[in-house]
C-alpha cells in the first residue's frame, strides 16, 4: 500500500523540504527544496495544469526525479526513514547517549536494529547498549 497524503508530507520535511502556504495549492500548502516543488501526484497534478508530459513540470520546477525515487514508499517505509533520522540526530546532538558515536554510522545492520528497537518504542539508553553490544561482535 503506498504511503498517505501525511506520510507523504513527513517524508518531503524528512527530506529538507519547506512548507509554504499557498491558497491557490494542494490543501494550501506546497514543499519546496532548492526552487523544486514537491509532488504528491503526478497524474492529478499534471490533470490540475492540464499538462500532458513530465518535462513540462520540469519546467515548472516540479521535482519530478524525487517523485519516481519515492513513489512506491509505503508508510511504514517512511516510518522506518524518519526513526533513522531521530537516531543521526541523537548522534549529532550534545545531549544524547549516542552523542558522538559517529562509527555507528558505518555499520547499516546496527543501525537497522536500532531502527527497530527504536519502532518498539525503546528508549536512547537500549538503543546505545544494542549498538555496544553489536559493535563487540
Amino acid at each position: 500500500m503506498k504511503m498517505n497524503y501525511h506520510k507523504n508530507v513527513e517524508l518531503a520535511l524528512t527530506l529538507g523540504f519547506e512548507e509554504v502556504c499557498d491558497e491557490k495549492a494542494y490543501r494550501g500548502k506546497y514543499y519546496i527544496n532548492d526552487r523544486l516543488i514537491w509532488i504528491h501526484d503526478i497524474e492529478a497534478l499534471k490533470a490540475r495544469l492540464n499538462l500532458e508530459n513530465n518535462e513540462d513540470l520540469k519546467h515548472l520546477n516540479y521535482d519530478v526525479e524525487s517523485y519516481y525515487k519515492y513513489v512506491n514508499y509505503t508508510d511504514e517505509m517512511v516510518d522506518k526513514d524518519l526513526r533513522l533520522e531521530l537516531i543521526k540526530a541523537a548522534i549529532y546532538s550534545d545531549s544524547s547517549v549516542l552523542s558522538g558515536k559517529f562509527s555507528l554510522l558505518e555499520h547499516k545492520d546496527i543501525l537497522d536494529g536500532m531502527v527497530g528497537l527504536l519502532s518498539e518504542g525503546l528508549g536512547e539508553e537500549v538503543l546505545y547498549d544494542y549498538a555496544h553490544q553489536m559493535q563487540k561482535k
